[in-house]
């Protein structure tokens, strides 16, 4: 997907004047990260002499640019969550305002001092960060407004499990169709009914952190009204294909703080496995950007083999 270019330096004048009729441009640079999005840091001396820092963000653009509208209430999401006190950046030009000055999707938001943590001191203490901000997330309340967002993952999800033979995305897999057969298998006893607000894109990459605290959540490009326990799967999937053995502490705390109990994970945690395939060698794009340099493609797509593999397993363990 081509990333779009850097914004011009009119296009980031136009930022700074969108924020404070008096604000001038001071610096920008490019922020690692984001294999959907081009994004930049601008930093705006504002009319009252303050320095004000945001994140500018570019969607890459469809095949037919009138049809793209994202991102989809990206910034109704943010405003949301932080009436809900969820960890994550504030919406500073919303996408229509954003989106007119750069000319295809976009949105600027607040800036937050921090990188991702892919190499946390205490991983058992880093799960329990993780779990806590995401238990916030799910128990955010929706918003009249964002009540008819898209649940995007459950109609791709029933496409898949309606279908009668394995999609091409697990057919060209070799691993693939096992594991749409397992899905399947499961599929009927999937409780799919909830409606709660959903990163979709929970992995390590989408957090910020400071001196081992988590800051915020970050990259609500999709926001889902969907299942929590997509997100719960999501997270676990990555953790565990990239070494970070923190299951029981996530699970634990997650079900401590928000009250209620993870359902159908080894569901979640399969279709999360489903997500890159059939090749999940370009992720590891993003994991090389963030300093994980033993993470190259070949070994991605070892690890991301090997824990379908558990999965496929634990599913015949308890068939």
């Amino acid at each position: 997907m081509p990333i779009p270019p850097a914004p011009t330096p009119s296009q980031f004048e136009q930022v700074a004047i969108a924020i404070d009729p008096n604000a001038q441009v001071v610096s920008t640079h490019k922020l690692l990260g984001g294999l959907g999005c081009r994004m930049d840091v601008l930093e705006l001396e504002l009319g009252d002499g303050s320095t004000f820092r945001v994140v500018t963000r570019q969607y890459w653009v469809r095949s037919n640019p009138k049809d793209d509208k994202r991102p989809i209430g990206e910034s109704k999401i943010l405003a949301a969550l932080k009436m809900n006190g969820v960890p994550a950046p504030e919406p500073i030009l919303n996408e229509e305002v954003a989106s007119e000055i750069f000319g295809r999707p976009g949105l600027v938001i607040s800036y937050i001092n921090g990188m991702p943590n892919l190499g946390p001191v205490d991983t058992q203490d880093w799960a329990r960060q993780i779990a806590t901000a995401m238990a916030k997330i799910h128990s955010a309340t929706v918003p009249p407004d964002l009540e008819s967002l898209p649940r995007a993952h459950i109609v791709s999800l029933e496409k898949w499990m309606n279908a009668d033979k394995p999609p091409n995305r697990f057919a060209k897999h070799e691993q693939g169709s096992d594991l749409w057969n397992a899905m399947k298998a499961l599929w009927p006893d999937v409780d799919i009914s909830a409606s709660q607000i959903i990163h979709t894109d929970f992995w390590p990459g989408n957090m910020l952190w400071k001196s081992d605290q988590l800051l915020a959540i970050v990259d609500w490009e999709w926001p889902s009204l969907g299942v929590p326990s997509d997100d719960v799967g999501y997270f676990l999937t990555d953790a565990a294909y990239t070494g970070f053995d923190v299951e029981k502490t996530f699970i634990e705390t997650y079900e401590a703080v928000s009250g209620k109990s993870v359902q159908d994970l080894l569901f979640w945690k399969m279709l999360a496995a489903a997500m890159p395939l059939p090749d999940v060698g370009p992720w590891a794009q993003g994991y090389a950007e963030l300093g994980m340099r033993n993470m190259d493609a070949d070994g991605i797509r070892r690890a991301h083999s090997a824990h379908i593999t558990n999965l496929l397993n634990e599913f015949n363990l308890h068939a």
